[in-house]
């Protein structure tokens, strides 16, 4: 799990550091450290984190501007502000993920990393292909398709053939943003470019049939979420 800390108070950074580590005690996280939000924000473009831990009041950009901004990727991270006052809390409703004061407690980042991790985990799908196991990111999967009794996991990058049946499949995907047009296929729906009467249009450049039976629940579900 990739976290971004920031604090352009180096007394504050080193005591965020020492704070984060105690709470990874297994090593689970890469963290990479910040003295400015303007050299996090251009580390997020290719690091893409998880996580980001910044203090609100330093030097412009300030950590509120740079958090707009991640906040629009295509992926963005969860946020947790570091704050000597609340003052920003009403601006970063629906920016923030979670508020901690100065100086930081141990008991208190503890809570808001776990909660944090848990969050980040919702939007993993976990499977397993010979003995070894993958993560993949929610927005990394086009759609699933059952071939030869198998199922395929299609990606960004490449596909993955396991054993898995598509009912099982559904129930570990995060609700409202998937479905299925086929008795053979879950897509994507943040991936879907067109939908007709028969077939489907994703993003990749793949076409995915609509069986007549689901195409109104399908239809409903993918209107449900273009509305959220």
């Amino acid at each position: 799990m990739r976290v971004a800390i920031c604090d352009d108070d180096m007394t504050d950074l080193h005591a965020l550091q020492k704070a984060v580590s105690a709470f990874d005690q297994c090593g689970t996280m890469d963290v990479c450290s910040f003295s400015s939000a303007a050299e996090l924000y251009k580390s997020e473009m290719t690091r893409n984190f998880d996580i980001v831990i910044l203090d609100i009041e330093m030097a412009p950009p300030n950590g509120y501007d740079i958090a707009k901004r991640l906040v629009e990727t295509g992926s963005p991270p969860i946020i947790i502000f570091l704050t000597n006052s609340m003052a920003y809390t009403l601006r970063g409703y629906g920016i923030a993920f979670r508020y901690l004061t100065k100086p930081i407690e141990q008991a208190q980042l503890n809570n808001a990393l776990l909660a944090a991790v848990k969050e980040c985990s919702a939007k993993r799908f976990v499977f397993s292909v010979d003995s070894s196991s993958h993560v993949i990111r929610m927005e990394e999967i086009y759609y699933f398709e059952v071939f030869n009794h198998h199922t395929i996991l299609h990606t960004i990058d490449q596909a993955y053939t396991f054993r898995a049946t598509l009912k099982d499949i559904i129930t570990e995907l995060p609700m409202g943003y998937f479905g299925l047009p086929h008795q053979s296929y879950i897509v994507n729906f943040s991936h879907v470019k067109t939908t007709m009467a028969k077939e489907i249009h994703l993003t990749n450049g793949a076409v995915i049939p609509i069986a007549r039976r689901k195409q109104q629940d399908f239809d409903k579900q993918f209107r449900m979420y273009l509305r959220r």
